[in-house]
């Protein structure tokens, strides 16, 4: 296994977080979705928000698909998409007030535990004072149907808020000795929830007080979660990639099949995409790398499969019908703030993004009216899919917070027609097979009861509800069979 010698040996770490707030409700004016997207990719595909395998995650919200006066508001979105509508929800806050500045804004659901994973905190006590800056936070969900509201479920005696991925004792001993500078975690991929644990791949940088940053590679952190929105964390002794090397699983992972796919900047900036089974996500050699044909071993034959993008996640989604399943989520390197997205048949694309929106301040003023290169997710645990609902998060400009939006777009009509004639259809196929095995299962008693009768054996009870006419006493009773016993030689008397 090939690694980086720069990362040592790493404890456990227990940590956690917790619910959601009050919410801003605003209306954002949608950009024209129906005119050629701004970007065409033309390869592979990227991940983000920790999906089901091969299905869709839990939805905080009543789909309506059993009740038919919702059943017109249910089908897949038009391709490329457009939007009927977009709600801007408010701020990703702390259940405790604490108004903390804060970026990225990733979420993950892991066994059913959602949580928010953040970047820089800027963290503080209760009176606001500041406590100091954490790089990587993670902050716990209590209540899905409240999701702006998180929190942190460990702080230090200082108020400020421990690391979800923790330093070891040699980065420690290294901000100890090194005043102007700190190590920098960013997990701008998410985590995955691969079934036994979570796994989230990092960025490791030293930063400097002038601003300068250090880049060192891609280390892994495994996760396992308690009921009470703690967590436990263990880092790998060492880097899995160098700092020459891709940034395999810092921009986007998504587990599916047995596999992780995991999407990172190679070293040219552009976004490749490579996969792992499930378990073997901590060995590097197992890692495989998509060539544009197939996977191969080596990264250096890697083609790059999503271009001009600057953050972003893949989910794996039915939101725009069962034959385009993979879609990105995210921003270009423009600077214009537009939300991309694309769907593709397949996991390594290609993804041909279209711009649907502008992902715009709350708070700023018009010198600083935008989110230059805002951390774009998707949240499909706190989505509802069948009437193509998104809720998407993007990080402000520093000083700032996480935004939440709720997207609503336009429904394809030819194709919600075609998914209800085969929703029908299904319900029918339930009912008549329903119905055929209740036949069985009725043809099966009463064979089995002829059998008794005729062989002379005897049971108390009948799983047969109907009623049955007691011989011995000559009245009606029901779930009972007969109790006297008949032989060849006998003939049945009359009640």
């Amino acid at each position: 296994m090939l690694a980086s010698p720069d990362v040592p040996t790493e404890g456990l770490a227990a940590l956690s977080a917790m619910p959601p707030e009050n919410t801003i409700t605003d209306n954002v004016t949608n950009a024209s979705a129906s005119s050629p997207g701004n970007n065409t990719n033309d390869g592979p595909h990227t991940a983000a928000d920790t999906q089901i395998e091969a299905g869709e995650p839990s939805i905080t919200h009543k789909t309506g698909t059993d009740d038919p006066d919702h059943e017109a508001d249910i089908g897949p979105a038009i391709y490329p998409p457009a939007l009927e509508n977009m709600e801007v929800l408010g701020y990703i806050k702390d259940k405790n007030g604490i108004d903390y500045f804060r970026d990225i804004g990733c979420s993950a659901s892991i066994h059913d535990e959602v949580y928010f994973v953040f970047g820089d905190t800027f963290c503080k006590n209760s009176a606001g004072k500041s406590v100091g800056t954490t790089s990587n936070t993670i902050a716990y969900v209590e209540d899905r149907t409240n999701f702006l509201e998180s929190e942190y479920r460990e702080l230090s005696n200082n108020a400020r808020v421990k690391a979800f991925v923790p330093l070891n004792d040699r980065e420690i001993r290294f901000e100890e000795k090194n005043e102007n500078a700190r190590v920098v975690f960013r997990m701008f991929g998410g985590i995955a929830d691969i079934g036994v644990v979570g796994v989230v791949w990092f960025q490791k940088s030293i930063k400097y007080e002038n601003g300068e940053e250090s880049y060192r590679g891609v280390g892994q952190a495994r996760l396992s979660t308690y009921s009470d929105g703690s967590i436990l964390v263990e880092r790998l002794p060492s880097l899995l990639f160098g700092p020459n090397e891709p940034r395999i699983g810092s921009f986007s992972t998504l587990f599916y099949k047995g596999h992780v796919y995991l999407w990172g900047d190679g070293p040219k900036g552009q976004i490749m995409l490579a996969r792992v089974d499930q378990y073997e996500t901590a060995l590097r050699d197992r890692y495989e790398y998509w060539s544009g044909s197939d996977w191969v071993p080596r990264w250096h034959d890697a083609v790059p499969v999503l271009h001009d993008v600057q953050h972003g996640a893949i989910i794996h989604t039915n939101l725009f019908g069962k034959e385009k399943p993979f879609v990105f989520v995210g921003v270009n390197k423009q600077a214009d703030s537009m939300v991309q997205i694309g769907a593709a048949a397949e996991v390594q694309g290609p993804f041909a993004l279209a711009a649907v929106c502008q992902a715009t301040s709350i708070k700023s003023d018009k010198e600083h009216k935008c989110c230059i290169y805002p951390h774009i997710y998707p949240h499909l645990w706190a989505s509802n899919v069948p009437k193509r609902e998104l809720m998407i998060t993007w990080s402000e400009s520093p000083p700032g917070g996480v935004i939440a939006a709720k997207l609503k777009f336009k429904i394809d009509e030819v194709a919600a027609v075609k998914e209800a004639e085969e929703r029908k259809r299904a319900a029918e196929e339930r009912k008549r097979a329903a119905e055929e095995q209740e036949t069985r299962r009725l043809a099966s008693i009463a064979k089995e009861q002829e059998a008794n009768f005729e062989y002379g054996f005897v049971s108390d009870e009948s799983d047969d509800p109907r009623p049955r006419r007691d011989r011995s006493e000559g009245r009606l009773k029901t779930g009972y069979v007969l109790r006297v016993v008949r032989t060849s030689s006998d003939h049945p008397t009359k009640p």
